[in-house]
């Protein structure tokens, strides 16, 4: 480009080019990824103006990025040479669309977005938890194709057009760039305007969410039952904060209490074990404890991930506020009055218990850790088992709460080479490289191949102790979604498979072959295991949980999503057999968005709710708020 032509187009020209890239390969990957939002929304054909509203977010998302940075360098463009600002242009253009693709992929697995990832990429921690399974190179390749292909037709439409703008006077390039502008403002503004106009604004809301930032979140409902519901919910909330702790926590109110019996207590937890995984083909062995014992059709472990699943088995409440009580250093109630109760108590795995500060109540002094080493998962587990078993041979010594957390079952599903009584069965998967068509069925078979394994693990230990005057519990820390919702893996909803988990419970107090209906969450495990020490039923009416063996259970259940870290929202889903209520929480800000009904697969339903699902919904969160924070009695009225 000669100099006379840069003078004359007044140094537009190469602007132009700055816009029209970004703009242009912004434009090329919008179907790639209006197409994975439409089908994680779910969209019908004749749902136009909900497609236009999810197509307007998604672009707008991608553009306030873009134009933020090219709106600095606009105020230093006469001063930058030519050459620089396409640099730059182009420089921005593959960061920013790089990023945005990796979490594209990111989300097609696991149902996260990115930034649920960033803060752990340099934790070792994070690694030894995921495993080997999550090879991020083939999603690499794959972003950096996508970015190609919608980076080299931009970059040949946007110099065509810089080459067009430097051939003429100067308004045809100050024309140009005001469209181009105008073209970018348009989705940014027209965004919040169709979020609130095109319905459902639950799964709008929830489309934000998903997305690493956002220009706007519908705002109203349209939907009077909703409004209202929403509003009454806020006032409820609002009068619970600020929340304060009370850092002696369940514990101290059966202070002085003394048991009647004394038994050794076995929890075993294995990682990522879903409900529909107990039957008699997969699991053979805690099926068989189930039918000596008791087992829980309609258990949910009260999250769907590993840190707030335990914890609501030794805090014996909801996670919601779980990184509260860490910070408080407030005692697990359950290892700590086993302890007062002359138990020593003990902890077996092969997984870190640093992984979101678990170490605070997992590690010393509530118990005595015992982390396993082995070359592969399976054998590690192998290595828990046996020391678990030798713990609790008989002798001379006090009672024993033994924690045993299995890991053969997280993702990658670990059994014995060989070993594959469900076939066909995929080799070891990574899970950027699975296709949900044609791998689930080999998938779920390596999967019960693994829990299998696990099962194998469980009854030769279990004949090891002779568990009859043991009080042993076998569950899950949470479900595993083998793309049942639209995933892999799980913390990523508060789906059924990624919340529900088996509860097989054997030992004295415990009827032979019951089974329950519940629901029933991990938080009633706490009552459940005091009364069977004979702990008076009257002392444990304040506890949050429920004796399991009642005959009257709780109506629902509430279920919190797992956060890895104190800052951002909480989604709370409150649960029954019938029924599933959405409700976003901001401590925060001190704010609350009720999202009316939650489909089993995790995502807000769009059928509308009636005023009795309404107050049912209020009244189940007045006891939920009643149960976490024990503020004096709230009441709904109207209800």
């Amino acid at each position: 480009m000669s100099e006379g032509l840069q003078n004359r187009s007044d140094r537009s020209a190469p602007f132009v080019f700055a816009l029209a890239l970004p703009l242009g390969a912004a434009l090329g990957l919008l179907p790639g990824e209006f197409t994975h939002y439409k089908r994680w929304l779910e969209l019908g054909s004749d749902e136009t103006a909900l497609r236009l509203a999810v197509l307007f977010a998604i672009f707008s998302k991608t553009l306030v990025p873009l134009l933020s940075s090219l709106a600095l360098l606009g105020l230093f463009a006469r001063s930058i040479e030519p050459r620089t600002l396409r640099i730059f242009s182009l420089l921005t253009s593959f960061l920013v669309l790089g990023f945005l693709g990796v979490d594209l992929e990111l989300q097609k697995i696991t149902g996260n977005n990115i930034s649920d990832y960033l803060p752990y990429l340099l934790d070792p921690a994070t690694f030894r938890w995921a495993g080997e399974g999550f090879d991020a190179g083939p999603g690499l390749l794959h972003v950096a194709r996508n970015l190609v292909l919608a980076l080299a037709p931009a970059g040949a439409l946007a110099w065509m057009l810089e080459s067009w703008v430097a051939r003429s006077a100067r308004r045809r390039g100050r024309i140009s760039i005001a469209v181009l502008v105008g073209f970018a403002l348009v989705p940014l503004v027209a965004a919040p305007f169709l979020q609130q106009s095109g319905g459902s604004p639950g799964y709008l809301y929830h489309l934000n969410e998903r997305l690493p930032w956002t220009w706007n979140a519908s705002i109203g409902s349209g939907d009077a039952i909703m409004e209202d519901s929403q509003l009454r919910a806020q006032e409820l909330y609002a009068r619970t904060l600020p929340w304060s702790v009370n850092r002696a926590g369940l514990a101290a109110g059966l202070a002085g209490e003394e048991p009647v019996e004394t038994p050794d207590i076995v929890l075993v937890m294995v990682e990522s074990l879903r409900h529909d995984a107990l039957d008699r083909e997969t699991m053979p062995n805690v099926w068989a404890l189930s039918e000596r014992g008791v087992r829980f059709e309609n258990h949910y472990a009260t999250s769907n991930a590993s840190h707030y699943g335990l914890f609501a088995l030794l805090y014996g409440r909801s996670p919601l506020r779980y990184f509260e009580t860490l910070e408080s250093e407030e005692q697990p109630t359950l290892p700590t009055l086993l302890h007062e109760w002359g138990y020593t108590n003990h902890y077996l795995s092969c997984a870190d218990i640093h992984w979101r500060e678990m170490d605070r109540f997992l590690g010393a002094p509530h118990f005595s850790v015992e982390r396993m080493s082995a070359e592969s998962l399976e054998e590690c587990d192998r290595e828990v088992m046996a020391r678990g078993a030798a713990l609790l041979e008989p002798g001379s010594r006090p009672p024993r709460l033994v924690l045993i957390f299995l890991m053969s079952t997280h993702f990658g599903y670990h059994y014995p080479v060989g070993v594959e009584p469900f076939a066909p069965a995929l080799p070891p998967p990574n899970a950027i490289e699975l296709d949900a068509t044609l791998d689930r069925e080999a998938l779920v078979n390596r999967y019960r191949n693994s829990a299998h394994f696990v099962d194998s693990l469980i009854g030769s230990f279990l004949d090891d102790i002779e568990g009859e005057d043991k009080l042993v519990v076998v569950t899950g820390d949470h479900g595993e979604s083998l793309f049942d919702d639209g995933t892999i893996a799980h913390s990523s909803l508060l789906s059924e498979i990624q919340t529900r988990v088996p509860l097989a419970m054997s030992g004295p107090g415990f009827y032979s072959g019951a089974s329950r209906k519940g629901p029933t969450d991990h938080s009633d495990l706490l009552p459940t295991l005091l009364a069977r020490l004979g702990i008076d039923q009257a002392r444990l009416e304040d506890y949050p949980g429920h004796d399991l063996l009642d005959e009257v259970g709780p109506e629902f259940v509430p279920l919190v999503r797992a956060k890895a870290r104190r800052s951002g929202n909480d989604h709370v889903a409150l649960v029954s057999a019938e029924h599933r209520y959405s409700i976003r929480l901001d401590a925060t800000r001190a704010e609350l968005r009720f999202l009316g009904k939650l489909g089993k697969d995790g995502r807000p339903s769009r059928e509308p709710m009636s005023e009795v699902e309404g107050a049912r919904a209020l009244r189940w969160f007045d006891q939920y708020l009643n149960s976490v924070v024990r503020p004096e009695p709230l009441v709904c009225a109207g209800d």
